[in-house]
């Protein structure tokens, strides 16, 4: 289990804390200890599993970041606006809890904190996470299956070379998301996994790429035959769709069975 965290935190003993808390869980912390320094961290790397975030931040020098500015910033970047985020706050008041559910904030928790409550919730904003990953992955192999049997549809030939075309678009792209979130956590069948999204992207680019240049007629079995390519590699996305379902699980029992071992000596 490998989770990629960020933690917005000044120096000192909460910092250290929190990086002790989470090393013996697996996840590999990137630290900013103030607003411009996560801004930058934001701008030049990928989300991360888990944005952890301190309301608390020093406002300093010419470049004055706060948290709720972060969040906002976070917000109207693509990739980074869905990032789940766990907010740390000393101020309990109505307005911090109301702003946090309007940002992907999974929770927020009042300083000083219970450890135990606090490896809780990262573990319950992890599995919101991979949850909503699970059934995005469902979502576009339904969707492609859609698109590929919509094209049997269609009467007009250029009509469906156009679709067939978008079609292939929409399959690399679902690759490249596969392929991202396996780099991330470690699948151990990667090479495997992108060796055969190479093969039945090759295959099918090959197929299309002859029906479109040439003039004959696009029939049924041809579309069949484009179907029954692209999803020739099922059983090796039963086999991701397994591993994500265990990660689920390996994160669920963690939440059942409250195993905090880091805080045991609390």
């Amino acid at each position: 289990m490998h989770f990629t965290t960020l933690l917005i935190e000044p120096p000192g003993t909460d910092s250290q804390l929190i990086n002790l808390m989470l090393a013996p869980e697996k996840f590999h912390v990137k630290t900013a200890e103030c607003g411009p320094a996560a801004w930058n961290l934001i701008l030049e790397n990928d989300p991360p599993d888990l944005v952890i975030i301190d309301t608390d931040l020093p406002l300093a020098g010419n470049v004055r970041i706060g948290a709720a500015q972060l969040l906002d910033l976070m917000s109207e970047r693509l990739r980074w606006r869905n990032a789940p985020k766990l907010m740390l706050t000393s101020d309990d008041s109505a307005a911090i809890f109301q702003q946090s559910n309007k940002k992907s904030v999974c929770a927020a928790i009042l300083k000083p904190y219970d450890p135990r409550r606090f490896i809780h919730e990262v573990y319950c904003c992890i599995r919101k996470q991979l949850d909503a990953h699970i059934k995005e992955v469902n979502r576009q192999h339904i969707e492609l299956g859609t698109e590929i049997k919509s094209v049997a549809k269609l009467y007009n030939q250029n009509a469906i070379k156009g679709r067939l075309k978008e079609i292939l678009n929409s399959l690399e792209r679902h690759f490249e998301f596969e392929e991202e979130f396996m780099l991330q956590h470690y699948y151990p069948d990667l090479k495997a996994h992108q060796k055969g999204h190479r093969r039945l992207f090759d295959n099918a680019k090959e197929l299309i790429d002859e029906l479109c240049r040439s003039d004959q007629v696009i029939t049924g079995a041809k579309i069949d035959q484009i179907i029954d390519n692209v999803f020739d590699g099922v059983d090796d996305d039963k086999k991701y769709i397994a591993f994500l379902y265990d990660l689920l699980e390996s994160l669920t029992s963690h939440i059942t069975t409250g195993n905090t071992a880091v805080c045991a000596g609390n």
